[in-house]
């Protein structure tokens, strides 16, 4: 199973379905970069402070891991929107990474501190623009990552070409409508009723069904005529 990933500028909402996970939010977003409370600085030095640390795991599925650092002994707990990076918001496990952080008693994750950002050591972190814009990538099962152009999200979906279906049979006809020129022939192999019409009739003139005459019925099926599945492609009546 592949899973889509859609990451876009704005509120973050999260929702997992059956073929993945769909993501839209700004990263920047997630955590406030300055926490009150925060150890050896507190607010104002929590984010222009960065700790330096390595990632000890990183869950595709969850799009979430763990940094360990001197800074946060237990390690601190990082999701997918805290990765200031420009590309896929994902990190690698053994990656060394600075990060902001801050202690978070409460985390779900078991961890007392959690990332507000994090990015490669050495590079600056990326900041996403205020402009809307919007990305996507897809998963594979194998873990590799591609991403999906907006030329990708805009190819229709191929709709399979089914054969398709003739056959040659003898039928009654069921009913004619001699103003309108078109009526119905029942037959073994057009179950419901074939719609036919009087250009598909063999002859020459003003030509005509009765109900109740055998005609001998060359056919196709279709999605819809008139309400039926089978339309008459030629028509030739016996003894005509």
């Amino acid at each position: 199973m592949r899973k889509h990933l859609l990451i876009a500028a704005g509120v973050v909402v999260v929702a997992v379905v059956s073929v993945g996970v769909l993501l839209n939010g700004a990263a920047s977003d997630l955590i406030p970069a300055s926490v009150p409370d925060a150890p050896d600085g507190g607010a104002e030095d929590a984010g222009s402070m960065p700790s330096r640390g390595v990632v000890r795991s990183w869950d595709i599925e969850g799009m979430e891991g763990v940094i360990d650092g001197d800074d946060i002994p237990g390690g601190c707990h990082i999701m997918f929107g805290a990765v200031a990076v420009d590309g896929f918001p994902a990190l690698s496990k053994g990656q060394q990474v600075e990060f902001e952080w801050y202690r978070d008693e409460q985390s779900e994750s078991g961890l007392l501190y959690e990332c507000s950002r994090a990015w490669p050591a050495g590079e600056p972190p990326y900041d996403e623009p205020k402009a809307f814009r919007s990305r996507a990538w897809t998963i594979h099962p194998d873990g590799t990552v591609e991403e999906i152009t907006e030329a990708d999200l805009a190819e229709p979906v191929p709709v399979p070409v089914l054969p398709r279906l003739t056959g040659q049979t003898v039928g009654t006809v069921q009913m004619w409508n001699g103003e309108e020129g078109w009526g119905v022939i029942d037959s073994a192999q057009t179950p419901g009723g074939c719609w036919a019409f009087y250009s598909d009739i063999v002859g020459e003139g003003f030509r005509t069904l009765v109900v109740g005459d055998t005609v001998t019925l060359d056919w196709e099926q279709v999605t819809d005529q008139d309400g039926y599945q089978y339309r008459a492609t030629r028509v030739k009546q016996h003894g005509g």
